[in-house]
């Protein structure tokens, strides 16, 4: 089973994301609506998989980008989706050569994720859905 993390500070979103997941069949483990709470549940359930919004108030210092490359120095295997209302081709792009598996562009429809499940069931096989 893959474990996941959500982090995103709109709790609509958080919803969305979480049926999707759940979904494919991962197990939702946390929910972070900053980077700070985001880390300290990244450490504490150790996910497979992390979806990350780019737009999150920094908190202690930290901001989404930063904590994407704490969090994937942590675990270099960790699979990340960012998540975005920001459609900008640098930052996407940023994300992606960084080692992002996916950026998906908020606001969601009912076929933003059909390319993320796609990218989950390469990455974890027989896990996802």
């Amino acid at each position: 089973m893959v474990k996941a993390l959500i982090i995103d500070d709109s709790p609509f979103a958080r919803r969305v994301i979480r049926h999707h997941l759940t979904n494919f069949g991962c197990k939702v483990m946390g929910e972070a609506e900053n980077a700070a709470q985001a880390l300290e549940q990244f450490h504490e359930f150790k996910p497979d998989l992390v979806t990350l919004d780019v737009m999150m108030p920094e908190v202690g210092g930290y901001d989404s980008l930063r904590l994407f490359h704490e969090m994937r120095t942590a675990s270099p295997e960790l699979a990340v989706v960012v998540v975005s209302a920001v459609p900008f081709g640098k930052i996407r792009d940023s994300f992606l050569t960084e080692g992002a598996l996916a950026y998906v562009v908020k606001p969601f429809n009912r076929f933003s994720f059909e390319p993320v499940r796609q990218k989950l069931v390469r990455v974890f096989h027989r896990n996802v859905a």
